[in-house]
């Protein structure tokens, strides 16, 4: 799979396949550019005039690409996975909801909390050294199914000093019907980085219906929806590099490109080792892949505390040998 570009078009364009590689016309400025297929693995067409032909969704899906169509104010409208990448067939989803997996389900989801709340105590150190510190005492008491509410804890306090330390008109959280460029950007990037992830799992040969802490059943990116939780805090990060201190008035291109630029170069610590954004996702992955067969084994995920007996070198092997089997 390519894990090197993600790509936005914004202006009216014409897409065609030429010998492997992408071919995109910008006739109204007389420009072509050329890219091949294999190092795209997102495309996300924005502009209401961009024509493609069927061999383009072909070739993407063939190399693993996914392809997003945004709508109204840059936000994703759909998304297009390829089921070509799914290297594994049915035999994942049927250790996904196998006798014991809603024990196992519990395990997971406090592991992802517990990295959601340790990514924003992360982020929390750029503005309040003691609201990191707390942040990282709340992650450390998740319990399986978050039975106690870790989570909505934590969110409640992040956001309110997120809001606080950007020093910007914005000030709470605002998940559905956002205007205001901050809460744009933050939605806008959730699912960019969502697609990114959806692309990972349907890769590996999950389903991504069954979650482990999502579980609607008119959901059918639930697990993408569990797998992004310890990804957002790249998303926090961007958001509050470029808005920091100013009063940016709409969510425009320019700042689009901004957060795409800043999410693609992106690293994350997985047992003590930095990873680029693709390579960290697809260890994440792997490590799920793995506790499916054994549940004792633990998720590899950013930020995390490395438990007693279980070295960073050991849990990494095990997480390289398995990509390496998958690939």
């Amino acid at each position: 799979m390519s894990i090197q570009h993600l790509i936005s078009i914004d202006r009216e364009a014409k897409l065609s396949v030429d010998t492997g590689r992408l071919k995109i016309v910008f006739s109204q400025v007389g420009e072509t550019h050329f890219i091949a297929a294999c190092d795209i693995a997102v495309l996300i067409l924005v502009h209401p005039c961009i024509s493609m032909s069927l061999a383009v969704s072909q070739e993407l899906a063939k190399n693993g690409a996914v392809l997003v169509t945004a709508g109204e104010k840059y936000l994703p409208s759909a998304l297009s996975l390829p089921v070509a990448a799914n290297i594994d067939g049915a035999r994942r989803p049927h250790l996904q909801v196998k006798p014991g997996s809603v024990e196992a389900a519990g395990n997971w989801w406090a592991q992802l909390i517990e990295s959601k709340i340790l990514g924003q105590a992360a982020m929390a150190a750029n503005f309040d050294e003691t609201l990191s510190t707390r942040l990282k005492l709340i992650a450390g008491h998740v319990e399986p199914g978050d039975k106690t509410g870790r989570e909505a804890q934590a969110a409640q306090l992040y956001w309110a000093g997120f809001f606080d330390g950007l020093n910007n008109s914005v000030d709470f959280r605002d998940k559905q019907g956002a205007t205001d460029p901050v809460n744009v950007s933050l939605n806008y990037g959730y699912a960019v980085l969502r697609a990114i992830i959806a692309r990972s799992l349907a890769a590996a040969g999950l389903c991504l219906n069954f979650g482990v802490g999502h579980c609607r059943k008119d959901n059918p990116f639930n697990l993408a929806n569990d797998f992004i939780e310890p990804f957002r805090f790249l998303v926090d990060n961007a958001v509050w590099r470029i808005f920091k201190g100013s009063q940016v008035e709409c969510f425009d291109k320019e700042i689009k490109k901004q957060l795409l630029s800043s999410l693609l170069a992106s690293t994350v610590n997985i047992a003590g080792k930095e990873y680029r954004l693709f390579h960290g996702i697809d260890f994440a992955v792997n490590s799920f892949c793995l506790s499916l067969e054994d549940s004792r084994r633990r998720l590899l995920l950013p930020n995390q505390r490395v438990r007693p007996g279980k070295t960073p070198s050991a849990m990494l092997w095990q997480a390289v040998q398995f990509q390496d089997e998958t690939q």
